[in-house]
């Protein structure tokens, strides 16, 4: 996100309730803001890890936001553990949902986590100074989306492709997600322009297409501008 922010959304395993931690900082919009992540310049949050924070109250929004939590700033994010692939596909399972267009239909949700038919296209675009990417895919039930990806380890390994060898990155961003078992977590934006817009906020295979590595391995540091 913009000016240093960054979006967090994870599952309570306690309830199974997805979660989206914010801190009230003064001055400011609630958010997370990308130093959060780190303790000691080691990336504590990031996908697929089970973290600690300290949650103090629900605050639900009206519209598709109600999974947004207060947290407490002064208690850092502990690393609990890292799932096996067992343990994966087993949380990422049982919250995974057939058609997004149902389960947006009420608006009370702004998380939702599907399995795409086939292996996405991958689209880049640019955007005036910046590089943005988009999946296009089909989900359960047959609906076709293109939409942005936002997930920092996606970006992460999509702009050193880039990097690498530009001609050849959709390519070789459609090569770590082929014979993997994908999911692709869809998340609500807050309004902009009107409109509260789709996003994959999440990508996730079994295996790790990234064999266990990070943003932080990339040097990403939340800036998409190539």
């Amino acid at each position: 996100m913009y000016h240093g922010f960054v979006c967090v959304s994870g599952i309570d395993l306690q309830t199974g309730q997805f979660v989206r931690p914010e801190i009230e900082y003064p001055n400011e919009r609630p958010g997370i803001k990308k130093e959060f992540l780190y303790v000691n310049k080691i990336p504590i949050i990031k996908p697929l890890v089970k973290v600690e924070l300290d949650f103090l109250k629900h605050v639900p929004q009206s519209q598709y936001h109600t999974e947004d939590w207060l947290i407490n700033p002064e208690y850092k994010p502990r690393l609990i553990g890292i799932p096996n692939d067992t343990e994966k596909r087993q949380i990422l399972q049982s919250h995974t949902d057939t058609s997004l267009s149902n389960e947006l239909y009420d608006q009370d949700r702004s998380l939702i986590i599907i399995r795409p038919q086939e292996v996405p296209w991958v689209i880049l675009r640019l955007f005036e100074d910046s590089l943005r990417c988009r999946l296009k895919f089909k989900d359960q039930s047959g609906d076709e989306f293109d939409l942005p990806v936002t997930d920092a380890n996606w970006l992460a390994i999509f702009i050193h492709y880039w990097r690498l060898d530009k001609n050849n990155s959709i390519r070789n961003l459609r090569k770590l997600l082929h014979n993997k078992e994908l999911f692709l977590r869809i998340g609500i934006t807050r309004e902009y322009q009107g409109q509260k817009w789709k996003q994959v906020s999440g990508v996730f295979t079994i295996p790790d297409y990234l064999g266990g590595k990070c943003f932080a391995d990339y040097n990403y540091d939340f800036d998409d501008h190539v």
